[in-house]
């Protein structure tokens, strides 16, 4: 005989991704247990850019206050920086994205999920063994924790997805963040939009996050993190100092707390599902951080999963709901892996990433339709092949970076 269920809901990790889908549970009257490590709030390194649709995927969950909050930062678009062009873009129909810290984020969606019913427990998850009925969760303690359904949002490096042997190997060209936040020197104005500075082998982010404070972070290709010495403070300096447009920007600006970094960034999943077990965010597959989507896909695969979820246990069969919740996931993360893929493999190409960002700057509606692509509130396949040869073709580049500066 199976034992009893804690909870109808397992939850490992309670981040974004987790603490959303546990939210969604709750208000559907399902019991959810969360179960989490960590101590909130926490930081964590990334960009912190919530994009427009983001932010009403976060509001149709309830927690519009987060991002409402005086501390958020409102952002129009985003401004590409290649080796001198610069090209600006903004989001259609004046969407706001907003610039948020992590620790506020978070927390703030795992308040709402407590204050739904969502129960907590502290501790490391090491096993997970399923049976027809459900599945069991062991901690590093000795406790287990079962229920009719697990979910594994336990992130990039998830040992959910470890212990179903999930695990799609490792990245062939892994790519590193780092992370820092500043304070801006006296008289020096915040951003407008995300800025991203493409360097040789890597890419330098810009984002509002607070009055007066902006994230910077850094992704960087592998053979240049691990030639850098020293700790992820001296990395990040190193790559700043070489980039002259941030360099002026962050003079007389105060370090906010330590440089983080993570890495290898892309994650490969054989599955997103094993019996009654699920996978959400990143535990289900991680491309790249580089078109700043992953917090918007945090919570709409944990809106996929709640749907799927509410199905299994309302009697449909599971192989079933999963495999339709599998089906959508990868709709939603097609058109953001392909973009990504775009993008990386092209600031790796200076030359041919100069005359992209240049036909992006003459032309800015191009850059909103490619934004709102990036968005998620526009299918790729919608974008056109007409704007996809202006892409191919490109731009001669014919500003410096000091003249598109001035525009």
């Amino acid at each position: 005989m199976n034992a009893a269920f804690d909870a109808d809901v397992v939850v490992v990790g309670g981040g974004l991704a987790g603490a959303a889908t546990a939210l969604g549970l709750a208000r559907h009257g399902i019991s959810v247990v969360v179960v989490d490590k960590a101590e909130f709030p926490r930081d964590k390194p990334c960009g912190e850019g919530l994009l427009p649709h983001g932010v009403e995927l976060l509001t149709a969950l309830g927690c519009g206050h987060v991002v409402d909050d005086a501390r958020a930062q409102p952002f129009r678009g985003i401004l590409y920086h290649c080796h001198g062009v610069i090209a600006r873009g903004d989001f259609e129909g004046g969407a706001l994205g907003r610039g948020v810290r992590r620790r506020h984020l978070d927390l703030g969606v795992r308040n709402a999920a407590l204050s739904a019913g969502v129960r907590l427990e502290r501790g490391s998850m090491q096993t997970v063994t399923l049976d027809d009925d459900g599945a069991t969760v062991g901690l590093a303690d000795g406790r287990t924790l079962r229920g009719r359904v697990v979910v594994g949002a336990d992130g990039p490096r998830s040992m959910t997805r470890h212990a179903l042997g999930l695990d799609g190997g490792a990245p062939r060209s892994p790519r590193y963040a780092l992370r820092q936040h500043f304070t801006l020197g006296d008289g020096m104005a915040m951003p407008d939009r995300v800025e991203v500075h493409v360097g040789d082998h890597h890419e330098l982010y810009v984002t509002p996050v607070e009055p007066g404070v902006v994230g910077v972070a850094a992704l960087c290709e592998k053979p240049l993190m691990t030639s850098t010495a020293g700790k992820p403070e001296a990395k990040l300096s190193t790559l700043l100092a070489a980039c002259a447009p941030l360099r002026e920007r962050l003079d007389g600006a105060v370090a906010v707390g330590p440089a983080l970094a993570c890495g290898p960034l892309r994650v490969r999943s054989k599955a997103v599902h094993a019996g009654r077990v699920v996978l959400v965010g990143d535990a289900a597959g991680y491309v790249d951080a580089i078109t700043g989507e992953g917090m918007s896909l945090a919570l709409k695969t944990a809106a996929l999963a709640t749907t799927a979820i509410v199905a299994v246990l309302g009697g449909v069969d599971v192989d079933s709901a999963f495999k339709v919740y599998a089906r959508d996931r990868a709709a939603v993360f097609r058109d953001h892996a392909l973009l990504t893929f775009g993008l990386v493999e092209l600031a790796r190409r200076p030359f041919f990433a100069k005359r992209v960002i240049a036909r992006l700057a003459k032309d800015p509606a191009l850059f909103t339709r490619l934004l709102a692509v990036n968005n998620g509130t526009r299918a790729l396949s919608t974008f056109g092949v007409v704007n996809l040869l202006k892409l191919g073709v490109g731009a001669t580049p014919e500003a410096s970076a000091a003249k598109a500066l001035r525009a």
